[in-house]
């Protein structure tokens, strides 16, 4: 262990609503390419039990192991390639941490306190704050991605929509995995699961990872290329049947990611003085601007020269308890999950060329959770969800700039602030058979949560780091009661399922933890969505599915995350302020298809497409209404992928040819657009983009065990680097980029 540094369907068009679900089966290991002509039926759990893919009523996309191993994917961010209407990044500034947007529904900050717009769960273990959730995907049986409002069955903060992630069970058999990936930027990723019996009823698996990797950016400041990725994680889970109705799976992980993120570039105020923070005090070295964004673009963003690296260090362990009884008509579960973790981060020139001021995080986070379900197997024709949710959050965290080497006259806060947070919930849905034609459900879900937070300010940073003298001290609650609902009705049809919905979530409300008085700490209030949604699940021949979604949904009450210059809330001009406010409405409506040919016993085609039109119906900022120029961000109008898949037998084993072509087209970063400049301002605007990922996977049996090989690139046709996230400050901007071709080569056997 290393030593630990503090630190847009027209609305003229009728609203019709498709999604294409991909229908690949999901895999076990040892992985295999056998199929025929027809398309395999996908189970999925969308709605807590187990379901065929294509008679369930949410828009959902199941991905198995293989398709994702096949574009190359390193995170849970390379999902996004394959599914319509998602888009997901990673923030710099924090530790794993995800920026998620599902259908113009976005969430792009870090702080403990916000609540993230799109769920994500790992073994039926939902993540509280979106720090972490950069899940790197190693050890996978599937991933679910459900798209629209899931509060009645997954709850707050679930507006967007849900991730699942699913990891492989203890097989209760010796078995052994051993994966080697070698990729660009000296990419080494060495892998192992290793599962042994325990009795006749029991099963251990253990796995381990070590991740090494450099930047994708050059830094012409320092004349060097930084390491990125040292991240080392392991764990053990352990199964037991205690008889033949009851099972119950702990495991444990524990995680260390020492990781240096890449450079961002800035990008400044203006074209002109760009990310010269500290004005006239330090502008001596010319443009920044010249140095920065635009020297980087010039170079393919393939380089940087930020004087001063970042770091955004997370450590910690997770422990999670899935047990589950089966009586003769109906399962009753129990999720334990418990996460606690802690960050240390330090940012100084923020991706300029000049030191300007360093800010230190120190964070720690602590969940526990439980969840029990009722899920009913009755013979007759209504059947039901029910069940139980506790969540319990500590967080704190202190921050604030060193300026002891900084010019007289730059102020900046430095703070402590700590939430403590409770959330319970009630909830349940019956689905009634109404005859062999027609299903109805109902579901709904109450929940009440509190939060606490305390928080003060300090003079200085030896003030800070000893605990006084403090200043502002705050201590307010914030206290909500809501309820979600979803109904639905679905008729079985010649080619397949057709169903109507309509739903509601909400996404908490709650405190900003960096603010430093009233106005900016709050409390803010939650925000709520209510959607329609129209679908098609068919399948009009044994070899051919098409799946198609529309969806309408009226965002209110939205939070909308002001971020200014220091000025607005009492700080010098140099430092930023944030405020969270219930300002805003939105109408998110649009299409999904999702599509898959078997041509042949060789063949097969998959294809997503996703059409969005988002935009705000109001945004009440400071008293005008700007909703006709503010652009929602990371809400792409157009989404697709294509992929075709080719199976042959070649040197005694199977030889798979994959070929991923996606497209997203132009989306906003975050911003306050009711101050920024659209003549002026830094560019906030991340250009359309399209990637062609290939894969070659060869697959062979050797008697006592199977070898796999597998060669890949992503993004093949494009050797610069891009820009993928955009953040305006107020006093100061960036851009955040991600590297373009990148080579690999993954050896592995298994038995």
């Amino acid at each position: 262990m290393k030593s630990m540094p503090f630190e847009k369907c027209p609305r003229s068009i009728p609203l019709t609503i498709c999604a294409i679900t991909f229908a690949s089966a999901i895999q076990v290991s040892p992985i295999t390419f056998a199929q025929d002509s027809l398309i395999e039926e996908v189970v999925v759990t969308a709605r807590k039990r187990e379901e065929s893919l294509q008679n369930v009523p949410v828009a959902v996309s199941a991905l198995s192991p293989s398709q994702i191993e096949q574009i190359g994917s390193l995170t849970v961010m390379d999902i996004s390639r394959l599914v319509p209407n998602v888009e997901l990044h990673q923030n710099t500034f924090s530790g794993q941490a995800l920026s998620a947007s599902i259908r113009g529904m976005a969430f792009d900050d870090l702080e403990k306190s916000y609540e993230p717009t799109v769920g994500v769960s790992v073994d039926g273990v939902f993540m509280a704050s979106n720090s972490g959730a950069v899940v790197d995907l190693f050890d996978l049986e599937a991933v679910e991605v459900l798209r629209g409002p899931q509060g009645t069955l997954y709850g707050r903060n679930t507006i967007a929509g849900v991730i699942n992630i699913k990891r492989t069970q203890p097989t209760g058999e010796l078995g052994l995995k051993l994966e080697g990936t070698f990729a660009t930027h000296d990419r080494q990723d060495l892998k192992g699961i290793l599962n042994l019996p325990i009795g006749e009823n029991g099963g251990l698996k253990l796995h381990y990872r070590d991740l090494q990797q450099d930047s994708h950016l050059f830094n012409t400041f320092r004349n060097e290329r930084p390491e990125n990725r040292d991240s080392n994680t392991w764990g053990a889970s352990f199964r037991y049947d205690f008889s033949d109705n009851f099972t119950a799976t702990l495991s444990y992980d524990d995680y260390e990611h020492w990781t240096q993120p890449p450079d961002p570039v800035a990008t400044g105020v203006s074209p002109d003085t760009t990310f010269c923070l500290l004005g006239a005090i330090i502008n001596t070295a010319g443009s920044c601007n010249e140095n920065s964004a635009a020297l980087s673009q010039a170079n393919g963003y393939e380089t940087s020269n930020a004087s001063e690296q970042i770091y955004s260090y997370m450590w910690g362990e997770n422990i999670t308890l899935n047990a589950q009884y089966t009586g003769d008509n109906f399962t009753l579960k129990y999720i334990f999950g418990v996460m606690d973790f802690d960050e240390d981060a330090k940012f100084d020139s923020w991706g300029a060329p000049q030191p300007l001021y360093q800010v230190r995080r120190q964070q720690n986070y602590e969940q526990t959770s439980h969840e029990i379900q009722y899920l009913s197997d009755w013979d007759g024709p209504i059947n039901v969800v029910a069940g139980l949710y506790y969540l319990e959050t500590e967080s704190y965290m202190t921050s604030g700039p060193d300026l002891s080497s900084r010019p007289v006259g730059v102020l900046a806060r430095n703070f402590e602030s700590a939430q403590d947070a409770e959330a319970r919930a009630v909830f349940g849905e019956i689905i009634w058979e109404i005859d062999d034609k027609w299903t109805a459900t109902a579901g709904a879900r109450w929940t009440n949560e509190k939060k606490d937070l305390f928080t003060r300010s300090f003079g200085s940073l030896s003030d800070r780091l000893a605990g006084g003298p403090s200043f502002g001290l705050l201590t307010p609650n914030y206290d909500d009661d809501n309820v979600t609902y979803r109904f639905v009705l679905q008729r079985e049809m010649s080619f397949g399922m057709a169903y109507g919905s309509y739903s509601t979530g909400y996404r908490a409300g709650g405190f900003n933890s960096r603010g430093n008085n009233v106005q900016t700490v709050g409390p803010f209030e939650s925000e709520e969505v209510t959607s329609i949604e129209l679908g098609i699940r068919s399948q009009p021949t044994d070899n051919l599915q098409l799946n198609v979604t529309g969806f309408s949904a009226d965002y209110s009450d939205k939070q909308q995350f002001v971020v200014t210059d220091g000025t607005q809330c009492g700080l010098a001009a140099t430092a930023t302020c944030t405020f969270v406010r219930n300002i805003a409405e939105t109408k998110n409506q649009g299409l999904e298809v999702e599509a898959i040919l078997v041509a042949s016993d060789n063949l097969t085609f998959r294809a997503s497409y996703g059409y969005l039109d988002a935009e705000f119906e109001s945004y009440n900022f400071n008293g005008r209404d700007i909703s006709s120029t503010a652009p929602l961000i990371y809400a792409p109008e157009n989404t697709w992928s294509l992929n075709a898949l080719h199976i042959s037998s070649v040197m005694g084993g199977n030889l798979a040819l994959s070929a991923t072509w996606s497209y997203r087209d132009e989306v906003w970063g975050a911003a306050e657009y009711g101050f920024y400049n659209f003549d002026t301002g830094p560019k906030m605007n991340i250009e359309s983009h399209d990637q062609l990922d290939l894969s070659a996977t060869f697959l062979r049996d050797l008697g006592n065990g199977q070898l796999k090989l597998v060669i890949y690139g992503t993004d093949v046709l494009e050797a610069d680097g891009r820009v993928s996230r955009t953040f305006d400050a107020g006093a100061f901007a960036w851009h955040e980029l991600v590297p373009g071709r990148q080579l690999g080569l993954t050896v592995g056997y298994e038995f």
